[in-house]
């Protein structure tokens, strides 16, 4: 069964949303684009249940965005609150200024901040280094499947890109479709005998473990 990750992109820029939407499409990424806060906080709302975005890029200023009733601080509010396990880059070119660093990291704590004046190929590097990781004998490729190295076997299923690219971490999952679709990737790693095993914490609860 294939899933494939979802990013959620909030750019008041109509011409870098589309450029940031296509490049995570052709990534085989599904980009959740929005072009204000509200309506991101409405995606965010949609998909709360079921599928929810591996990653979320929000321009921190939206000050051209056609709805001006919410900003990205109560964006990164929504996602730090719903969403933990959704990892988030913030980017600006403003992001040097105390009172921005300040805003952001009390509506979103975790959240990652990247300078926009660095142009949208430094931030596409950036989330390719971070989503690119390898725990044991899995890697990530290109942000949107699991690779099992010495088979070379893919595993195509977000909730598995997302337990990878936590790792250490435990991972909450929100919804009976996305556990059982964390089971089925426990049941490919022990299939493909990988040096990686699923842990159940209980409560939906769940984090990868190398073996030893």
């Amino acid at each position: 069964m294939r899933a494939n990750p979802e990013v959620l992109i909030v750019e008041d820029d109509a011409e870098t949303l589309a450029e940031l939407s296509g490049h995570f499409a052709r990534r085989r990424f599904h980009p959740l684009a929005a072009s204000s806060a509200t309506r991101a906080l409405s995606l965010i709302e949609h998909n709360s249940a079921s599928s929810r975005p591996v990653l979320a890029i929000v321009d921190w200023d939206l000050r051209h965005a056609a709805d001006g009733r919410w900003d990205s601080a109560d964006v990164l509010s929504r996602l730090a609150h719903d969403m933990a396990e959704c990892l988030v880059i913030v980017y600006s070119q403003n992001i040097d200024a105390f009172a921005v660093r300040s805003r952001i990291q009390r509506a979103h704590p975790r959240a990652w901040l990247h300078d926009k004046r660095d142009g949208d190929a430094s931030l596409v590097s950036r989330v390719s280094r971070l989503l690119e990781q390898q725990v044991g004998d899995l890697r990530v490729h290109e942000g949107s499947m699991v690779v099992h190295v010495p088979s070379l076997d893919e595993h195509h299923h977000r909730e598995a890109v997302r337990l990878v690219v936590h790792h250490p971490e435990i991972v909450t999952f929100h919804s009976d479709t996305a556990t059982k679709a964390v089971r089925r990737f426990g049941e490919w790693l022990a299939r493909h005998h990988s040096s990686v095993r699923l842990v159940s914490l209980g409560n939906r609860k769940y984090r990868l473990d190398i073996q030893t």
